[in-house]
């Protein structure tokens, strides 16, 4: 008898799987500037930066795939190359943007994505930074707060509502990425000086600041207690790091990733504890899964034919659940968009109770304001099971500024019609 231990876990056959031809977007004029992830969709659209005069991005619907060339819709926001994009977790048509003019764009697009040919609903630009912004993230708990990071070493805090800055803090050196925690009560950047910080926008001082061994480093939080560091070593290969939040000056686990000099790319999946690794020129993504005693197995990884440029996962809720999916992504070329899925193989055709714990709902727990103030929430929850889809736990209603002038429009048309009619009497 083999006294071999294997380790149980429910992702351990976890395989990525391709698209068809069809279902693929492709003859892309895809511009590949900055250190983003060259792309950014919501179950509505996709974005990416493409060439022409100015800043152009161009703009196609989601699960549309097909030819596109020179006849995509573009949207132009800004008077240089964009560089990074983000569309709100709360309303799907609603997109930030940053580029090399130093400005922050926020766009409304049509709820029809089929009726998009370079005309915005609206759009607004937000001014202060003195060089490119390289980073946008809106905060995944309070509604119409959006933080951004130049490449002058500032990170800000805006009032989309409001089109006003609220939050600034000087880093003192351009960073690599860009992240909020969980809640969106902290922060975290890895810094070009091979420094790391974590902050709460809210507070005048850094929470924390301690050196790295990386070089183009990428941080992310895990459930709010442990931190995730990635990047390039002194031996050009790429290592992973986990640090405790409580004790941040050496790393609780690290080891060496791959030997490729490229970019990383990174995505983790608080869902499934699974953190998924890929490199800008590089043909795979690997995968692993964090246990509770903070170790990471690795699982597979997903060869593509080609080196990607950059990747982007769906949120969890849109997952197919009858196919055991457990994560949606865009693999990003130099022409073309692969999306490719990641799906545990089961035989039965029920609802996997085990693979889907409730998730992000993409609903607000805050309104913006509320947060400012200091208050905290944790992120509104929904389940994935059919039979419960419309249950989730907290949350307030996304309500935007062109949405509430109209309701103050049409009832002050109404108090008119009412005094007419009493004036009459």
């Amino acid at each position: 008898m083999s006294n071999r231990f294997v380790r149980k876990s429910h992702f351990r056959h976890v395989f990525g799987k391709g698209s068809k031809k069809e279902q693929t977007y492709y003859d892309l004029k895809i511009s590949c500037n900055g250190d983003g992830q060259h792309i950014a969709a919501s179950d509505k659209y996709i974005i990416y930066a493409t060439s022409g005069g100015g800043g152009p991005c161009a703009v196609i619907p989601y699960g549309k795939g097909g030819r596109y060339g020179l006849g995509t819709s573009k949207l132009n926001i800004h008077t240089s190359k964009t560089s990074d994009f983000a569309f709100s977790p709360f309303k799907s048509n609603l997109v930030a943007t940053g580029a090399e003019d130093c400005m922050v764009g926020v766009t409304l697009l049509p709820e029809d994505p089929t009726k998009f040919s370079g005309e915005p609903e609206s759009s607004s630009t937000l001014e202060g930074h003195q060089k490119k912004v390289d980073f946008v993230q809106w905060h995944p708990v309070a509604n119409g707060i959006l933080g951004t990071l130049a490449h002058d070493g500032y990170a800000k805090v805006w009032d989309v509502e409001e089109s006003k800055e609220v939050l600034e803090m000087d880093f003192g050196s351009a960073g690599t990425c860009f992240e909020w925690n969980t809640n969106g009560s902290l922060c975290t950047s890895a810094l070009g000086n091979k420094s790391s910080i974590i902050w709460d926008p809210r507070s005048p001082k850094p929470a924390y600041k301690w050196k790295t061994q990386f070089s183009n480093g990428k941080n992310i939080f895990h459930d709010n207690i442990d931190l995730f560091g990635v990047g390039g070593s002194k031996m050009g290969c790429h290592e992973y790091h986990l640090y405790d939040l409580k004790k941040l000056s050496e790393p609780v686990t690290e080891f060496e990733v791959d030997d490729n000099a490229g970019m990383m790319l990174t995505y983790y999946d608080p869902d499934t504890k699974m953190l998924y690794i890929g490199s800008k020129g590089g043909s795979q993504v690997k995968y692993w899964e964090l246990t509770k005693k903070g170790q990471m197995h690795k699982l597979s990884m997903h060869s593509l034919n080609k080196g990607i440029k950059g990747f982007f996962f769906m949120p969890k809720r849109f997952c197919d659940w009858k196919q055991c999916e457990i994560a949606k992504s865009l693999m990003v070329f130099r022409d073309y968009v692969e999306p490719v899925n990641f799906i545990v193989p089961r035989k039965s055709s029920l609802f996997a109770a085990d693979l889907y714990p409730a998730t992000y709902a993409g609903a607000p727990a805050l309104d913006g304001a509320s947060w400012l103030s200091g208050e905290n929430k944790e992120p509104v929850k929904k389940s994935m099971d059919p039979k419960k889809k419309d249950e989730s736990v907290g949350g307030v209603k996304v309500i935007s500024k062109a949405e509430l002038l109209a309701e103050n429009k049409a009832l002050k048309a109404k108090i008119k019609a009412l005094e007419a009619k009493l004036a009459s009497k």
